[in-house]
């Protein structure tokens, strides 16, 4: 299984390697990358699971029996930036721990405090980090911002968010690459199926706790 998996990331890798990348290949990338090895499932309890010498570095899920219950007025979502892991609550239970990336260091991590979603979209794009393409959706310039100028014959095209959850001004939970260090302009990143699960579990008002 560990052989196939391998085969699989090699492949994917050698494939974004082709040409250049856009912010939509990297989250499909994801996406399959996470697909090789959906519904894995860890056969440890959860303390065992943080215990782990892996923890921190790992990009496993682990998911309890509380992710059955469906409230959102009682879930919460806790941020530990040092671990680079999220962690689901419902009903003061611990549902699902999971990795994340969030924002990079120097000038775009993302703040501590205890927040609260403001919005909830499915699709959504950035409206001040993206990429410059041209009149054929052709990538010109990566990793850009709205404010910047755009090279002649291009146009702004903001990155993809999909499960987009703000809790903090511009700053939200959404799907993205999942490095093991902070990487993002302030948001945080979660892998798809994660990402999904928190979606379908929380709503406008749930709280969310970084620290």
């Amino acid at each position: 299984m560990k052989d196939h998996l391998l085969i699989i990331g090699v492949a994917v890798l050698l494939s974004a390697c082709s040409h250049q990348e856009t912010p939509e290949d990297a989250y499909r990338r994801g996406a399959e990358m996470e697909a090789a090895s959906r519904n894995k499932m860890v056969p440890r309890t959860f303390e065992e699971f943080i215990a782990s010498p892996t923890y921190r570095e790992s990009r496993d899920m682990w998911r309890g029996a509380a992710l059955q219950q469906h409230n959102p007025r009682k879930s919460r979502v806790e941020i530990l930036l040092r671990d680079q892991r999220g962690r689901l609550y419902i009903n003061n239970q611990i549902a699902m721990d999971f990795p994340i990336c969030s924002g990079r260091v120097g000038g775009h991590e993302t703040p501590r405090g205890t927040f609260h979603i403001t919005e909830k979209k499915r699709e959504h794009r950035s409206g001040s980090y993206g990429s410059f393409v041209d009149a054929n959706n052709v990538v010109v310039k990566e990793d850009a911002a709205s404010w910047q100028k755009a090279p002649k014959g291009t146009h702004f095209k903001g990155a993809l968010m999909p499960y987009w959850m703000r809790f903090n001004g511009a700053i939200g939970m959404h799907v993205g690459s999942v490095y093991r260090s902070g990487a993002s302009h302030g948001c945080v990143r979660i892998p798809p199926e994660a990402c999904s699960i928190l979606f379908e579990k929380l709503s406008v008002g749930s709280t969310v706790i970084v620290k």
